[in-house]
């Protein structure tokens, strides 16, 4: 069993569109932490937004292989076996981009930015960056970038990222008393959040709140607006508390869709 922590950049976020321009992965087999990281070419146009972040231009990508030619994606491909896992700070982004190249993962996700949401209720929000500031991990990293063989690491790139992954990944382990599986579980399960996201309703009134006070708001939620799916979980388990709102609901929501 061995643990593969990925980071990737890529042009955008335009899940259709956009490509791989860097993979970093940090494999952990329990024996030794193994690094690699890798900038690719690629022919898709690169959002300005984008290289904001990762600070990574078309010339530097010239001379570059594609992603799937490079040693990071060859050695994620070597351990891509349902015995392993791959950790990531938001899955889909990272897997949607891989399987863009072909890499169709078989090991079992952990998604940290998941089972931060479940597990580390007092963060100020669920940022990598923010949860590397708020809960120490930045004095940590360089340590465990001395140990890979690095001498200094960047915010955004995706081997620093890689390496907080790891970091977050840890204390997330420490909350459930060392067991990785929990992990997996807590991965797949949707979020019932409290306080209502947006709207006139924003950071001012919980769900529960709005369930009492202004229920067919919910109904408006569930029939109108294109929803996550953390954000669809919480309204149908309120909407479920009243079988004739819920009824109102899907009725509502087929009418919206014909």
């Amino acid at each position: 069993m061995a643990k593969y922590f990925v980071d990737v950049e890529s042009t955008g976020v335009d899940l259709v569109n956009d490509r791989v321009i860097q993979l970093a992965l940090i494999i952990d087999d329990d024996k030794a932490l193994k690094h690699f990281s890798d900038l690719c070419y690629t022919e898709a146009k690169m959002s300005f937004s984008a290289m904001g972040v990762h600070h990574i231009t078309p010339e530097m990508l010239e001379d570059k292989y594609w992603p799937d030619e490079t040693d990071t994606f060859l050695a994620l491909s070597d351990g891509n076996d349902e015995q392993n896992y791959f950790i990531s700070h938001g899955n889909e982004l990272d897997l949607v981009m891989l399987k863009h190249e072909g890499f169709e993962c078989k090991m079992k996700l952990i998604d940290t930015n998941q089972c931060a949401k479940h597990l580390l209720k007092d963060a100020e929000d669920y940022k990598l960056q923010t949860l590397r500031y708020q809960y120490g991990l930045y004095k940590k990293e360089q340590n465990i970038a001395e140990k890979m063989g690095l001498q200094s690491i960047k915010a955004h790139d995706a081997l620093g990222d890689a390496i907080l992954h790891y970091l977050l990944f840890e204390l997330l382990l420490e909350r459930v008393s060392g067991d990785i599986n929990e992990l997996v579980k807590l991965t797949k399960e949707d979020i019932l959040l409290e306080s209502v996201p947006f709207g006139k309703y924003k950071d001012k009134m919980t769900f529960e709140e709005l369930f009492k006070e202004n229920p067919n708001y919910l109904v408006w939620i569930y029939a109108n607006m294109n929803m996550w799916s953390d954000l669809e979980h919480t309204v149908k388990h309120w909407l479920k508390k009243n079988p004739t709102l819920w009824k109102k609901a899907q009725e509502d929501r087929r009418l919206k869709m014909r």
